[in-house]
Parts: structure tokens; sequence; C-alpha cells
């Protein structure tokens, strides 16, 4: 188990104040980074063993508001690889010693050079230090028939991550930034995402969705192909 200890700069916050939902995705990512370090490596080392992780799944429920300007939180994170292919990551978010976000995910591990996933303790058996179990079931996604909006995505050089892929943090602005702007106005409540495939720099990409009163449905359609490579689901309230 890993935590540290994070303040909300002024160029983490949108216009409400409040920390952006990239960011805190972001902040995910570089913290799961820390905690393997000592077990694996940084990310270009890994690299080096010839293997990187890839996001499959993600499980965001929001407990209280959004961290605002200046304000501190903790996060803290701990994994499971014992689930054949997948490894799964809990986040916590805690403020003034109050749960706010609670986050579950699932990476798979990548031979690069092969180009397929493999087993985690397989091929890094000493990531079960520190390791803890975690439910491995995560909500169901649904589908959609009536398409309320679509907007493109720009997949440019600046969205990818140090696998030339979109990094997934991207995505959830791109979700967030095609809502109505009634919708942008609520607390999130719940986010799910399904990750299928990735999106490389020259791909055309399309986020369709259905726009619910508190529940958007979305799905990525990247290159006209109608089966989705990304599929997301957002539940907004207000309080």
């Amino acid at each position: 188990m890993f935590t540290r200890t994070v303040r909300v700069q002024p160029s983490d916050v949108s216009c409400d104040g409040r920390l952006k939902l990239k960011r805190l995705i972001d902040y995910f990512q570089d913290t799961a980074s820390m905690a393997v370090e000592p077990i694996e490596g940084t990310a270009s080392e890994l690299a080096q063993r010839g293997y990187a992780w890839v996001l499959s799944r993600y499980e965001i429920d929001f407990t209280g508001k959004m961290p605002s300007i200046d304000e501190y939180f903790d996060i803290t994170t701990f994994h499971d690889p014992s689930h054949g292919y997948n490894t799964l990551r809990i986040f916590k978010v805690t403020s003034k010693g109050n749960l706010i976000i609670h986050a579950k995910s699932s990476w798979f591990l990548v031979d690069i050079k092969a180009g397929r996933v493999v087993k985690a303790l397989a091929h890094l058996p000493e990531i079960m230090t520190d390791a803890e179990e975690i439910n491995p079931d995560f909500r169901e996604i649904p589908d959609f028939e009536e398409v309320t909006g679509a907007v493109k995505v720009p997949v440019t050089y600046h969205a990818l991550d140090y696998n030339s892929h979109v990094n997934n943090a991207v995505y959830f602005e791109w979700l967030f930034d095609a809502l109505p702007d009634e919708v942008q106005r609520k607390d999130l409540k719940s986010i799910s995402a399904s990750f299928r495939s990735g999106l490389k720099l020259g791909e055309d990409a399309v986020l369709e969705f259905n726009a619910g009163e508190d529940i958007t449905n979305f799905r990525l359609i990247k290159n006209s192909v109608k089966k989705p490579s990304a599929i997301f689901s957002i539940h907004s309230r207000w309080n």
C-alpha cells in the first residue's frame, strides 16, 4: 500500500476552482507509478525490460466533491495481480480524513516486442509484493440506440503517452467536454469506462453519446468501424 499527499495547484482546476477530471486521472497514474517503482522500476525501466501497462477498465465513485484549489488530499493505492491477465488497482482519495473518491481499475501487461498481453505474475513475479485482494467485478456499461450527440475528437501529438497511444486521462477530458453545459455544472456521482483498443496518431475518432438527465453513455468509434473501441458511462447529480 502506498500513500501520497497532493496539493491542488492553480493549473489543476477549472473555472469552478475544483480539480479537473483529467488531472484526477493523471494523479492516479502518477501515484501508481510511484507505488510500483521500488518493485518493477520506472516506466522507462519497465519498457527497457520489454513491457508496458495498458488500461482496460475504470470504475470511479464520488462520495464527496472534487478537491478545490490549494486543498490538500491523500491518494492511497494498492494492487492485486492474481486475476489471470488482469491486474487490478484501487485508488482512494481522502480529504480531511473523509473518503471523497474511490476508484477501481484493471490493467494488462503487454509484451512490447511480441505485441501481446501476458500474465503479469509470470513475467513480473516481484509484483506480488504488497499485493492485496480486490473484487474483480465491474459494473456493466449499457449500450444505446439513440444518439443525441456526436463530436469528433482530436488525436493529436500531445494526446499520446509513452506507449504512443492516446493517454487514458485524455479520454476523460473528451467525455467531460462533450457533456451539455447544464450537466457539466452538476457534481459527478460515478464513471465507468472500458477500453478495448488504443488510439494512435492520425486515426479518426468520433465520440457518440446518449445524454439523459442524470446519466450520459458514450461510445468511441474510430476509423468508422461500428464496433466501439471504448465505452463509458457518467452519472451526475445536483448537490
